[in-house]
């Protein structure tokens, strides 16, 4: 007896393959479109009860009543995998300068709001997506001082500090200029 449930993905994937059907055969049995048949077997979508049951029926499987939710870290878990990313806040603060400057915070306390975010993120990590913890972190810490840095303005996304010069250019002024550009 094979189960399959809204968490666990090969099991349809195989069967299907073993029965020889292609995902669009699949799809016109089960009138699910095909495009979402290979995003179930992908993990990019979660298929509601009523078209995991009409899969399972299709292809002889069965099907758990009560999906297991997927296992989320203990707090301990999550402290230990984030102080794996310890360095994560400092290289953000680093390379995004002008946003921190721009959230009126102090160094300490936005490096104290990237951790705190970054245990946030932990929970919602999903190691099936394909990013790895590292990048899935980096994204959430960097978005999180974007939020906090719009947040701190009133004139629009951020305001520039003294000393901090911009420059805006447009792919004319630079063709005018002499630079070539590719593609």
């Amino acid at each position: 007896m094979i189960i399959i449930n809204q968490n666990c993905y090969q099991p349809m994937r195989e069967a299907r393959i073993e029965q020889g059907l292609t995902q669009r055969e699949l799809g016109q049995r089960t009138g699910i479109p095909y495009y979402t048949i290979q995003a179930y077997e992908r993990g990019r979508n979660k298929p509601p009860a009523r078209r995991l049951r009409s899969l399972a029926e299709v292809l002889g499987l069965e099907v758990e009543d009560y999906p297991r939710p997927p296992e989320r870290p203990t707090a301990s878990e999550r402290n230990e995998l984030l102080e794996k990313y310890m360095d994560l806040p400092g290289y953000i603060i680093r390379e995004n300068w002008t946003l921190v400057l721009a959230t009126g915070l102090e160094v300490e306390d936005v490096r104290q709001e990237l951790l705190l975010r970054g245990l946030q993120a932990i929970e919602t990590y999903d190691p099936s997506a394909g990013a790895s913890l590292r990048t899935h972190l980096n994204i959430a810490m960097q978005y999180h001082l974007m939020k906090l840095a719009r947040k701190a303005s009133s004139r629009g996304m951020t305001h520039v500090p003294r000393g901090v010069r911009v420059t805006f250019c447009s792919v004319e002024a630079l063709s005018e200029s002499g630079f070539e550009l590719e593609g």
